[in-house]
């Protein structure tokens, strides 16, 4: 059996189609995993995008996905929007379409100056992006 997150109202669209769909209220410990699957399917999504508005729209389902994740830690979107100031503040945002080049058998630790836990970077991908 298949199992996937939907939005709320998708359950009343269906039906006024004519199609009866199964759905259950997921719990907490379910809702985690779901949004996390959610989150991951909306980013492929986003990477397939096929033009502008496509684009928009991927996008605007991944940010309905964060606001749910944020919701469901207890956390405001006020909350959310201080804790990526805090870290563009520290690390810097994309804007300077700055492009990370090592060797493929090199590896570079990046130390947080909070944490005493190094940050791996490797063939251009970042664990803590």
């Amino acid at each position: 059996m298949t199992t996937k997150l939907i939005r709320d109202r998708i359950p009343e669209i269906a039906a006024a189609r004519g199609q009866q769909l199964t759905v259950h209220t997921a719990g907490t410990n379910e809702m985690v995993a779901l949004l996390l699957d959610k989150l991951d399917e909306e980013a492929l999504e986003v990477s397939e995008a096929a033009s502008n508005d496509e684009l928009l729209n991927e996008l605007a389902d991944v940010l309905e996905v964060l606001h749910a994740i944020t919701r469901l830690n207890g956390w405001t979107l006020d909350d959310l929007e201080q804790a990526r100031l805090k870290k563009h503040t520290e690390r810097g945002g994309f804007d300077r379409q700055l492009v990370l080049t090592t060797p493929d058998a090199e590896c570079t630790c990046i130390h947080e100056p909070e944490k005493d836990a190094g940050v791996l970077l490797h063939a251009g991908y970042c664990a803590a992006a």
